[in-house]
């Protein structure tokens, strides 16, 4: 539960690191609105992939969290099961 929340507010902050980082340059005489786009879409795609990479990372983070807590929850099932069974072989 911590790794998904974590995992949001990290996704809340990239997506405002992404506008800071990625400033759009005013069009001037020396520089065209098309490079100036170009630029900018660049940096936006540069930021999403690093993005990506952090939010791959969280959810494997938290798969193998999950697995963890199935693998838990099996093995309290089956010692419960060993206990009830060792209950009613000592109490017929």
């Amino acid at each position: 539960m911590r790794a998904i929340i974590v995992a949001g507010v990290i996704g809340l902050l990239a997506t405002g690191a992404a506008q800071a980082a990625c400033p759009t340059a005013p069009d001037g005489s020396s520089s065209d609105y098309v490079n100036n786009g170009t630029q900018r879409s660049l940096c936006l795609q540069q930021e999403l992939a690093g993005q990506l990479a952090l939010r791959q990372q969280i959810q494997a983070q938290t798969d193998a969290a999950m697995a963890r807590i199935e693998m838990d929850m099996k093995l309290q099932q089956m010692q419960r099961q060993m206990r009830d069974a060792q209950q009613s072989f000592m109490n017929p």
